[in-house]
């Protein structure tokens, strides 16, 4: 598949590896049908239910996401023994943490034998902290920190918030089952919330993602490459 993948191994000795997959969702070169092939029947049956742009993401996803898992698992991407609730991936018994999440135009990736990772990217929506704080996601502290930025930085602060509270919840393995006011975030590209580090991805302009996982990463650690 055409795409980018970024893996990079930590500097310090025994420190984990991270296997990151940024997708640009709208690039002409993706082979849809043969992504497709990798995906069992049911995934298959779910994509289709979907819009053709909703089918191609879930099928791009998906196939990014057994793609990687093989590597680690020396399987092909169609024989990961891949299993899903309520559209959530799951494996039982492999020892490895993953997590999916598309925004937009961009879907991320991230597979780990060593932590336990979550992945959160969104569109950049330019919403306003009080329009956030209204709708119950931020935290007093966090309104603070934010209402002590320049006015430019106040928007992209709000997004980086949500990316990074979705990656902690997914990387806790709650998801949004459990408040976002409950994850209470740095308001910086990179931080401790709790026992989970957040680190910023980089990924395609227009988007902001984040990603969370139970040791820090120095910076620099992740990085996208041809």
């Amino acid at each position: 598949m055409v795409g980018r993948t970024a893996v990079r191994t930590l500097p310090e000795p025994g420190s984990p590896r991270i296997t990151l997959r940024v997708l640009d969702l709208t690039d002409p070169g993706w082979d849809v049908a043969a992504a497709a092939a990798d995906l069992s029947p049911a995934e298959r049956a779910r994509a289709d239910r979907g819009t053709p742009a909703v089918r191609r993401r879930r099928v791009l996803v998906r196939s990014a996401l057994r793609s990687l898992l093989g590597g680690l698992l020396d399987l092909p991407a169609r024989a990961v023994p891949l299993q899903t609730d309520r559209g959530r991936p799951f494996l039982v018994g492999c020892g490895l943490s993953f997590s999916c999440s598309a925004g937009g135009d961009v879907a991320l990736v991230a597979v780990s034998a060593d932590v336990c990772v979550g992945v959160d990217v969104e569109r950049c929506s330019g919403e306003d902290a009080a329009v956030a704080a209204g709708e119950g996601w931020l935290a007093p502290v966090e309104q603070a920190r934010i209402a002590a930025l320049p006015p430019s930085a106040r928007p992209g602060a709000v997004t980086r918030c949500w990316t990074q509270k979705e990656a902690v919840l997914k990387a806790r393995g709650t998801g949004i089952l459990r408040p976002p006011s409950d994850v209470v975030t740095p308001v910086a590209d990179a931080g401790w919330i709790g026992p989970w580090w957040v680190a910023a991805v980089p990924v395609p302009p227009g988007h902001l993602a984040s990603l969370a996982c139970d040791a820090a990463l120095p910076p620099g650690a992740l990085g996208v490459v041809p």
